[in-house]
């Protein structure tokens, strides 16, 4: 996957702040739909679960949704690097960038692998269809690392970062979507979320590790700390921190509870899962956000 990346399918959206908006908001929806796209069997995987007749459903809808929003995010990308607003854009120009920039293959990569999570959702495969579905998934996922400050670095260990960040955050952001699911719609699963312990915090140190080698990567040292992208960094980090603290509650007070069957206990999960989601969907938005920004200005 790293053959097809190279400076040129990065844009340049940091002069016009609408145009800005509407390639953040894309990035945001694009992001969000692939994490989970990937996130979900990828947690059933690590789970020992099985994909239910509605994650299936689920899962189709959200490859749908990561398929509309990545074309709007290319359409977007491209009308931001030919100075255009989106309503401008004609078909001839938007087919020339896409195939002269290694956008247009980026797309193919992405929208193909999506095709896939969708048809080995629908189509009987028995044993095969989780490992199918949960690598149909990443591979689209991670094709979010071949674009933005990523896709425009020409240090490889870069790109291999930026993807195995990405596997985690999906794993992480799967696995409360799917205990949230559990807990609002049906029970919570106690022993799912015991279990998860471990492999979630396999997940942390490797955003950790593949973050600050991000970071590194993009914003280079010293950095220029007084910049936006700095500031955003820093919110994303404190929405990061306010995500592990909502998760070692769940791990060390909230499920003893539910195994001891307090009253409440089942209440006080659900609201802590949401607000863990909400937490990682800020953290969604804010790399949005900063995939578009220059660190150095």
């Amino acid at each position: 996957m790293t053959s097809i990346a190279s400076k040129g399918n990065t844009p340049s959206p940091f002069a016009k702040p609408l145009e800005t908006g509407a390639l953040i908001a894309a990035r945001a929806v694009a992001y969000s739909a692939l994490l989970l796209v990937a996130g979900l069997p990828l947690q059933a995987l690590a789970g020992g679960r099985s994909l239910s007749g509605r994650m299936r459903a689920a899962l189709v809808v959200l490859a749908l949704l990561a398929g509309a929003a990545s074309v709007w995010w290319a359409l977007e990308s491209v009308a931001a690097m030919v100075g255009l607003p989106l309503a401008e854009l004609d078909q001839p120009t938007a087919e020339a960038v896409l195939a002269a920039t290694p956008l247009g293959a980026v797309m193919e990569w992405r929208l193909t692998a999506l095709a896939c999570v969708i048809v080995a959702a629908i189509v009987p495969l028995k044993l095969l269809r989780l490992p199918v579905i949960a690598l149909a998934g990443a591979v689209a996922l991670c094709s979010m690392a071949l674009t933005g400050h990523a896709g425009a670095s020409e240090w490889a260990l870069h790109h291999w970062a930026d993807g195995l960040h990405l596997i985690a955050a999906g794993l992480w952001i799967g696995a409360l979507a799917a205990f949230l699911g559990d807990a609002v719609f049906g029970k919570a699963d106690v022993l799912g979320l015991a279990r998860f312990a471990r492999t979630g915090s396999v997940a942390v140190a490797v955003l950790v590790l593949t973050g600050a080698i991000n970071t590194l990567a993009i914003a280079g040292f010293p950095p220029v700390w007084q910049s936006r992208w700095m500031g955003l960094l820093g919110v994303k980090i404190a929405l990061f921190g306010l995500m592990l603290a909502l998760a070692a509650g769940n791990r060390w007070r909230i499920v003893p509870a539910l195994e001891r069957g307090e009253a409440g206990a089942e209440a006080r999960l659900q609201r802590s899962l949401l607000l863990e989601f909400m937490a990682g969907l800020g953290v969604v938005l804010i790399v949005a956000m900063l995939g578009v920004l220059d660190p150095a200005e």
